[in-house]
């Protein structure tokens, strides 16, 4: 069997690494990589990072957010989405975004490749928290509740600054107006939980 017709049997496989890559196709070094190299260039398969693939018939046959957001949970994990882009999902920021934005208990990390742009930023083991599971098209994606994602996007924008102001928050340009109650109530809990005076005032400079 030709070995471009073995990678029929990873079509189902929403990615694989080259462990899996080298036992479906029984190559290994060099003629391994040389062949990996002649199927991206084919279009056969598509790099999401080094070590890190699918094929081209699986990536078109998906629906393409919850797709890309599955995997972004896979390029980096653990992780969760956050930050601009579900920000951007909930219409908070006034400009468009278009990369996926996750937080990691990891080092911050950016993956590029033709799904698009996977990026993360890494936060304390005590604060990654505030996101749940949810299911689309088949897809678990782990996610920031809204609240979450605007404190993680604060959190890491202001965490090396000695105080923040109304004005700095001014500059964002954020539109809050459709936090509940409940979910300021949320928000000001992930606050707390810094244990640094000045996120304790977020709260108020947001919302008041």
């Amino acid at each position: 069997m030709k070995q471009v017709n073995k990678l029929k049997q990873l079509e189902n496989l929403s990615y694989f690494d080259l462990a899996t890559l080298s036992q479906v196709t029984e190559l290994e070094g060099n003629t391994l990589y040389k062949n990996i190299s002649r199927w991206l260039k084919q279009g056969k398969i598509i790099q999401l990072k080094r070590g890190f693939y699918t094929t081209q018939h699986f990536a078109s046959k998906q629906d393409a957010d919850s797709y890309r957001e599955f995997l972004s949970n896979k390029l980096r994990y653990p992780s969760y989405l956050s930050l601009e882009y579900v920000l951007g999902k909930y219409q908070i920021l006034t400009e468009s975004v278009y990369t996926y934005t996750s937080v990691t208990q990891k080092s911050t990390r950016t993956y590029t490749n033709k799904l698009g742009t996977f990026s993360y930023r890494s936060i304390s083991n005590s604060l990654f928290m505030g996101y749940k599971i949810i299911k689309e098209n088949y897809f678990e994606i782990a996610i920031a509740s809204k609240s979450k994602a605007l404190f993680d996007f604060l959190y890491l924008k202001f965490y090396r600054k000695s105080q923040i102001n109304k004005e700095m928050i001014d500059e964002l340009r954020l539109n809050l107006d459709e936090f509940t109650k409940e979910e300021r109530r949320e928000f000001s809990s992930f606050c707390k939980s810094t244990n640094r005076d000045k996120f304790f005032t977020l709260e108020k400079l947001l919302f008041n």
